[in-house]
């Protein structure tokens, strides 16, 4: 998957209007939460096969950080 790609799931995902760009904070993200989090690990087990605990969420600190989840699956 692109990472523009990825990029505009993970806005849908988040239901949020503005774009989003990877060096982006996820703390300074409203609609960064823990619904958003768990959201996010059906995300990655559906469509990169991934599977992600929610304990490796809380150490994530930008949305760059997200991408490196997929483990090579976004490019």
């Amino acid at each position: 998957m692109l990472q523009s790609e990825f990029l505009n799931e993970l806005r849908e995902i988040l239901q949020r209007d503005e774009s989003i760009a990877p060096d982006m904070e996820l703390r300074d993200m409203a609609e960064w939460d823990s619904l958003a989090a768990m959201s996010c690990m059906a995300y990655f087990a559906k469509h990169f096969n991934v599977k992600t605990k929610i304990a490796q969420y809380k150490k994530l600190r930008a949305v760059s950080d997200l991408i490196a989840l997929a483990g090579g699956a976004i490019t």
